[in-house]
């Protein structure tokens, strides 16, 4: 008798859990049924693998339900995707939706503390990203400095291009370097070594690729790395925040031994951590660090490449820009007030990252308290994705968005369009920090190196421009000639 009424209680509970784990919350927004446990996790896995990325997955099922919100539930974690400029406006302006997920995948990503400025929220967050705003611009960030050693990296670019003319080179190879010397020029002070250098960029992108692969089932389940810790990708990417913590560590221990030259952000932060101790502490410079190395070298580098192997599959375009360098500023260094000349250069900029959206899918935000957005119930703590690549596609913001077309980011009187509708830096308080510096060296490298060089298909031979997606959009491998101009 008591052993039934044991399992009539069991089988009563586990009843009530599974219809717990199935029933979605009232107003929710549409989408798939979910399973037990699972949520609807399977069928978006099943859906990237088909369609080759999460985003282009989660763009079909959206379409499948006719919705500019959509309803998922991945594992335990209800998940929003938001589509369409109202939306993504108001999840990126309104404060409720300027949370960060309290997952288990966030705080991997930054050695297993919620942590640093890119993942944390709250006081946190205001605090740490207001002292690194205000103290990298103390050390000449946004300023002409800047510009300066911005100019001075992409003369060492050329110099190399030149010394290597008419040879196959990778893009990919320079840009990352040269990003990354800038920024760790006003992050650490001085330039970083070669050799740490390029293990660091090849750290940041092994990291990119585990996270890519990693990010189904081990953030939806992550049980599973105590029983699938190499499949799962969790000790690959345990190894790697390892000794990229160390590289950083190695930068800091440094400047602890006023051993560093110069004056920059690893300096302030010490400085700070004397005078208020609180949440300035070595392990959260630490993950600042990390978030500026993250934010800024691979984005920039990657819009880079996409540009420059726009121009050498449109020759037509490549030629119109160096006419408009040529007409404004001749062989003159170029400099950020130049962007306001060369109009159709910085149109083209534009579009190609509107036909290249580095993040198609933006986040994750946390709602912090129960919002409505197109009229559906979104229940706190439910995690938001933001598909401004699905944006840069409408046909009602773009017309003819499968169209390269500079043209559309310059009005009736010859002048640049303000691209309001392009978020390649976000919006809002949750703003990329570091836009100006990104900004400035994607139209100085760019301009500069176009001034100098003709850039050709390798043997005839013009590479695809279809991306790989993981976390952020890439070209795929190529290479190309870079023929110094008469």
């Amino acid at each position: 008798m008591i052993t039934a009424l044991l399992f009539a209680i069991l089988v009563t509970f586990l009843t009530g859990y599974i219809l717990q784990t199935i029933t979605k919350p009232k107003k929710y927004p549409p989408g798939p049924k979910w399973l037990p446990f699972v949520g609807c996790g399977n069928l978006v896995q099943k859906m990237s693998k088909l369609h080759g990325s999460q985003w282009k997955a989660l763009s079909q099922i959206a379409k499948e339900y006719s919705t500019q919100v959509l309803g998922l539930k991945l594992g335990s974690e209800l998940v929003i995707v938001v589509y369409g400029d109202r939306n993504i406006r108001q999840v990126l302006m309104e404060p409720e939706f300027e949370g960060r997920p309290n997952s288990f995948f966030i705080k991997l990503r930054c050695f297993g503390k919620r942590m640093g400025i890119t993942s944390a929220d709250g006081p946190l967050w205001r605090e740490h990203r207001k002292f690194a705003v205000k103290h990298l611009k103390n050390v000449g960030f946004g300023k002409a400095s800047m510009e300066q050693e911005i100019q001075h990296e992409m003369a060492r670019l050329v110099e190399y291009i030149r010394s290597n003319s008419y040879k196959p080179i990778s893009p990919k190879s320079i840009l990352a370097t040269a990003v990354m010397n800038v920024l760790w020029k006003y992050v650490a002070g001085e330039s970083i070594e070669e050799d740490r250098l390029k293990l660091l960029l090849d750290l940041l992108s092994a990291r990119s690729k585990a996270f890519s692969m990693a990010g189904g089932w081990l953030n939806q389940f992550p049980w599973c790395r105590f029983f699938f810790p190499e499949a799962s990708g969790y000790s690959l990417i345990n190894r790697i925040n390892l000794q990229i913590s160390a590289i950083i560590e190695e930068a800091i221990q440094k400047h602890k031994n006023n051993a560093a030259s110069g004056d920059d952000f690893i300096y302030s932060f010490l400085n700070q951590m004397k005078l208020k101790k609180g949440t300035f502490t070595e392990l959260q410079l630490k993950i600042v660090c990390l978030d500026m190395f993250i934010a800024g070298s691979q984005t920039t580098s990657n819009l880079l490449e996409f540009m420059f192997l726009t121009v050498l599959r449109k020759q037509h375009i490549q030629d119109k820009i160096y006419d408009e360098i040529q007409r404004f500023i001749g062989n003159n260094v170029p400099s950020w007030s130049d962007s306001h000349r060369l109009v159709y250069t910085s149109a083209f900029l534009l579009e190609v990252q509107r036909c290249y959206a580095i993040v198609p899918l933006m986040g994750p935000r946390r709602v912090l308290s129960d919002s409505i957005v197109d009229g559906y119930m979104i229940p706190k703590d439910t995690t938001v994705l933001i598909s401004v690549g699905d944006l840069y596609l409408d046909p009602d913001i773009f017309e003819n968005p499968h169209e390269f077309k500079p043209e559309r980011f310059i009005d009736e009187h010859g002048a640049l369009k303000n691209a309001e509708h392009v978020y390649t830096f976000g919006l809002g308080r949750r703003r990329c920090p570091g836009d100006a510096l990104a900004r400035s060296f994607i139209f100085l490298t760019f301009v500069g190196i176009l001034q100098k060089f003709k850039i050709q298909c390798v043997n005839g031979v013009c590479p695809s421009d279809e991306p790989v997606i993981g976390l952020i959009a890439a070209p795929r491998p190529y290479t190309a000639m870079f023929v110094p101009r008469q």
